[in-house]
């Protein structure tokens, strides 16, 4: 048997666990979720795998590969969704209602620091956005613009505003979607807040970043899909007309970047997007179990390092030339599974998974009939990385930890108020209780 066909076969094994999977999955209960979509995806870039599999043009890039890799990313990855799993298989019959005045002041907040990120947006609308469109090169430059000071990421403080606006962008998306189920809407709050998230995808554009704009859709989808079964239908509607609109906004400088950077290799357009789209499986199963080597954590919890042992690289490029005996780094995608796996070594990232997932389902277990605020804010954190991850590495990696500490407050406040609530009810509720 050639070794094509072997790698053909075990990846026919790894696609019909996912179908098998998503079938399972929505056997009983027959509504589609955030893990639908996360299932759709997974399954969507097991097809691109088989893409790059057989094209000559890449396949001689890869090792043979083995079936236990596939097992060990399928578990894990199914582990990662078990959140997910429980809450489809305990619905609710609605979502709480904010006990908070907190998101207000949030959603102030987040349009004042979009407001502050307006002017470099509107300077460089035209030499970035739309010379993108009119010139071919435009996106090749504007990318090559953004590698250049790679060096320099992390070193310091440059744009406080900026930090804030990036680290806020996910729990935005959380916020945004639900105040679209509340029963009082400020509408002008919320416009406020999805005009934040269309700028926060439109900056990465500009500088010819592609991975930046797929990502905050994908955590757009699975923050609408969560917050699909509160939702009113005539706010479904103009949702799907809104999302339809922004995909054929940014389908264009999407296209002119691919178009920019691929157009001239030989494996034409197409032949790069299955490689960028159906790589992660193949390298995951080649290298991320035994890489030569871990990164002590380098990666997926850099920032945190850093605060503790001032040798941590600071970016990409030192920690690339640091961790050079390793056969492979994260400039080829291994999801992010693998980013543990090469960070800790397959089995200290299945513990960290086993736990950090268990301590979620303990925290959203059913207590009542309706979905609290905080427990939809762990699901909802889950599936970002879950989807995010799927073909890529770990998002909130590097800078990006900053986002696991703005959810981790977020999630403590939610937390935190609902305890006081308990013990010290408002007085409205303590006189209603008496009536």
């Amino acid at each position: 048997m050639s070794e094509l066909v072997w790698n053909n076969i075990l990846t026919v094994f790894y696609l019909t666990l996912w179908i098998a999977t998503f079938v399972w999955y929505h056997y009983r209960h027959r509504y589609a979720d955030g893990g639908s979509a996360i299932m759709i995806t997974y399954i969507v870039y097991i097809v691109f795998t088989f893409f790059t599999l057989n094209n000559e043009m890449f396949n001689f890039m890869y090792k043979p590969l083995t079936i236990f890799p596939y097992i060990y990313l399928y578990l894990m990855l199914l582990l990662a969704l078990s959140p997910t799993i429980f809450h489809h298989f305990h619905p609710v019959s609605g979502i709480e209602q904010p006990p908070t005045r907190l998101l207000k002041p949030y959603a102030i907040f987040i349009i004042f620091l979009t407001l502050t990120q307006l002017p470099d947006v509107l300077m460089n609308l035209e030499d970035g956005l739309v010379k993108m469109v009119t010139d071919v090169d435009a996106g090749l430059d504007s990318y090559n613009e953004s590698l250049s000071d790679a060096d320099d990421t992390g070193s310091g403080i440059t744009n406080l505003f900026a930090i804030f606006f990036n680290a806020c962008f996910d729990l935005t998306v959380f916020v945004a979607f639900y105040m679209l189920t509340m029963k009082e809407k400020n509408l002008y709050l919320i416009a406020g807040l999805f005009f934040s998230v269309a700028i926060g995808m439109l900056i990465p554009v500009m500088k010819g970043l592609r991975s930046p704009v797929i990502s905050s859709a994908l955590t757009l989808l699975v923050a609408y899909m969560l917050f699909l079964p509160y939702l009113k239908k005539k706010i479904k509607k103009i949702i799907h007309v809104a999302g339809f609109i922004l995909f054929l906004v940014f389908s264009v400088p999407i296209s002119a970047i691919t178009f920019s950077r691929f157009g001239d290799y030989s494996e034409g357009v197409f032949g790069m997007l299955t490689w960028y789209a159906g790589q992660a499986n193949v390298y995951f199963n080649n290298y991320a179990l035994d890489a030569g080597g871990i990164r002590y954590g380098d990666r997926t919890v850099n920032l945190f390092k850093r605060a503790i042992f001032s040798d941590t690289p600071k970016n990409f490029v030192e920690r690339r030339a640091k961790y050079s005996n390793l056969e492979i780094d994260d400039e080829r995608f291994t999801t992010f599974v693998g980013d543990f796996c090469i960070d800790f070594g397959p089995i200290v990232a299945a513990l960290i998974f086993l736990v950090f997932n268990l301590w979620v389902l303990y925290q959203i277990r059913a207590r009542s009939d309706i979905l609290k605020v905080h427990d939809a804010l762990l699901i909802y954190f889950t599936q970002c990385i879950c989807i995010q991850g799927g073909m890529y590495l770990f998002n909130y990696a590097d800078a990006g930890n900053l986002k696991i500490i703005v959810m981790g407050l977020a999630y403590a406040y939610l937390y935190i108020h609902e305890i006081l609530l308990k013990h010290f009810p408002l007085k409205s509720e303590t006189e209603a209780l008496k009536s």
